[in-house]
């Protein structure tokens, strides 16, 4: 009689047979996610099960290849309602209640869904009210303030239209800035002028920014004018313009602008100059700003300028510099309350950290930032949501990090404002794009880059960028060997020796130019800090040995790669391995065990007769 009982875990196998492919961990996370909810985030599983969100990526990509869970916009859901109730029923109560009343958050409250029949309420209205995760500023005028500074610091370009609480905030703290160099009625009517920016579509800002500039001259209302101009063309890729409209507003702002707003141009120039690989320049004018904030006792514009030379050390290569500058503004933007740039200043520590192969520091910075950021919809920052993606993408399948790209920040791809901040975007997308067999991607990501190397940009920094994204996706030597030569980015300039070298090692180039440009991209990685990109350079050059390649099978001969030897198994494994995957990613891809795909790849390496990777994709190529 006992045999014939059907545990409700068999009955949950039999109608969800996806559900056997899962791992014991990756069962835990589809459960532990859905007491949260049939739609969740990473963040609120990690919270949940007090771990880490990087640990979670290995179980999240298990679950996507295994169509338990997908990518729903920003969120993540599970495949069925169904499959979400038999998962959390599976939870015996007891544990259920234990887990929910472990966390605080209120939208935990939300997401749990209907309690499962005889089950106590964890949470009430009443519980639960006070447990906001936002951050405040402990400001009335924050809203103003972050648009202000976003503004100023070429962050913003009044992009997103206002509420009409915040189009009222706005307007009543640029009338008390205002105050103190003209009237009230005066100023109330400047006010009017500069929220009109904020209140329209691009062409209409621009629009409006020229009237502005034309009727009124030196007054803050054509600073503010001449700011939202040069970043309105900056963000379209007008290099020229945008350039000419922030020294404008330099110009402007001596004599028009509050006291208090004085180091704001000085900052918005400087990040752009930083973004073209002109660091000197760039450090000048950050300099000056800073200087004028500490005279002022202007705590927030300095903690602004500490942003921006920390974006400067890292675009130089100073990787400890850059990370301690950011460090401080961090502590000093959460003395201020000011959430947004402590977001800023976390999202960019966390590109540090992945540099050096510190992925669980990287994810939690992540993490942080984007707590940071709660409850403040018109804070997101491109910095947080590109480190976002890297994090991700170290642990997930290719296929899979390009969904979370696509669904919850297509805009990083579509828009300039990514390949404006970092040259080697570009070529990292493209690399991304090529493992997930995704060539729109990789297309996009070149076009996006190839808008900003035009003969009328107003520096030829971005032609390196776009060489080199051009150069993956068409495996063109030559190109690549030209960005090398002009980048100015001492990280984008190692990868694409680095690219260029193991371009040249799929080739099976014997000259020695391979082992010279995997050598230099090693030691330039070494000589900022990104350590992680030098131990994976390094384990290539162990494995050339000399660096020199034996000599290649003459074409004629018909004596060829003897894989008609492999069966259709192996010779999907070998592929895969072949276009950089690891064993771990190879086994989710094909829903197969990481063992498994390790004995496959034992025999491949038998019947090819060779010993490495590295030889599997040479042969391969």
């Amino acid at each position: 009689m006992l045999d014939n009982v059907i545990t409700s875990r068999q009955m949950l196998s039999l109608s969800y047979p996806e559900l056997d492919e899962l791992s014991a961990g990756a069962r835990q996370f589809v459960q532990a996610a859905a007491l949260v909810g049939e739609g969740f985030t990473l963040q609120e599983v990690a919270q949940l099960q007090s771990v880490t969100t990087l640990s979670l990526l290995p179980l999240l990509d298990e679950a996507l290849a295994a169509g338990v869970v997908d990518f729903a916009g920003d969120r993540l859901a599970f495949a069925s309602a169904e499959v979400h109730r038999a998962l959390r029923e599976q939870v015996p109560s007891r544990v259920r209640r234990m887990l929910l009343h472990s966390v605080s958050p209120s939208h935990l409250h939300e997401a749990a869904g209907p309690a499962v029949p005889g089950e106590e309420a964890v949470f009430s209205p009443e519980n639960s009210s006070g447990n906001s995760t936002g951050n405040s500023t402990g400001n009335s005028s924050g809203v103003a303030e972050d648009l202000l500074s976003g503004l100023f610091r070429a962050e913003s370009s009044a992009g997103e239209r206002l509420s009409s609480s915040a189009e009222d905030e706005l307007r009543t703290e640029l009338t008390r800035q205002l105050s103190g160099s003209t009237d009230a009625a005066a100023a109330g009517n400047e006010a009017d002028l500069v929220v009109r920016l904020f209140k329209d579509d691009a062409r209409g800002r621009k629009d409006w920014a020229r009237e502005i500039l034309r009727v009124h001259r030196a007054t803050p209302v054509s600073a503010i004018a001449a700011i939202v101009l040069s970043n309105l063309e900056w963000a379209a890729g007008s290099l020229d313009e945008g350039l000419h409209w922030g020294r404008e507003a330099l110009r402007l702002a001596n004599d028009a602008l509050p006291v208090t707003w004085r180091p704001y141009p000085s900052l918005a120039l400087g990040a752009k100059l930083n973004q073209l690989g002109r660091f000197c320049e760039s450090a000048t004018e950050i300099g000056r700003a800073r200087a004028l904030a500490e005279r002022l006792h202007h705590h927030r514009a300095i903690t602004d300028s500490m942003i921006a030379n920390g974006r400067v050390l890292m675009g130089r290569g100073h990787m400890a510099q850059a990370e301690a500058e950011l460090a401080s503004s961090v502590s000093q933007a959460r003395r201020l309350g000011d959430s947004t740039t402590a977001s800023h200043g976390l999202a960019l520590m966390s590109l540090i950290s992945l540099a050096r192969g510190e992925n669980g520091r990287a994810a939690d910075q992540v993490w942080r930032a984007g707590t940071e950021l709660a409850g403040r919809p018109r804070a997101a920052l491109v910095a947080h949501q590109w480190a976002d993606v890297r994090v991700s993408a170290e642990h997930a399948d290719p296929r899979n990090a390009v969904k979370l790209l696509v669904g919850r920040y297509p805009e990083l791809v579509t828009e300039p404002s990514l390949f404006l901040r970092d040259h080697a975007a570009a070529a990292w997308l493209v690399r991304l794009a090529r493992r997930a067999e995704d060539t729109s991607l990789a297309a996009s990501a070149v076009r996006a880059v190839e808008r900003l190397a035009q003969p009328s940009a107003a520096d030829p920094a971005y032609t390196a960028a776009a060489l080199h994204a051009w150069a993956l996706l068409h495996d063109n030597v030559e190109a690549l060997e030209c960005a090398v030569r002009q980048h100015r980015y001492p990280f984008a300039a190692a990868a694409a020796d680095e690219d260029l070298g193991m371009l040249l090692m799929r080739r099976g180039d014997r000259e020695a130019s391979v082992g010279r440009h995997l050598r230099a991209a090693r030691d330039r990685y070494r000589s900022i800090g990104a350590s992680a990109a030098a131990t994976r350079v390094e384990s290539v050059l162990r494995e050339l040995g000399t660096g020199f390649f034996p000599p290649r099978s003459n074409p004629a001969s018909p004596a060829a790669v003897p894989l008609d030897d492999l069966t259709e198994a192996e010779l999907r494994i070998a592929h895969l391995v072949a276009g950089g995957m690891t064993n771990r990613q190879v086994a989710t891809r094909l829903g197969r065990s990481p063992h498994t795909v390790n004995y496959h790849l034992r025999q491949i390496f038998r019947k090819l007769d060779i010993g490495s990777r590295v030889e599997l994709a040479r042969l391969l190529d």
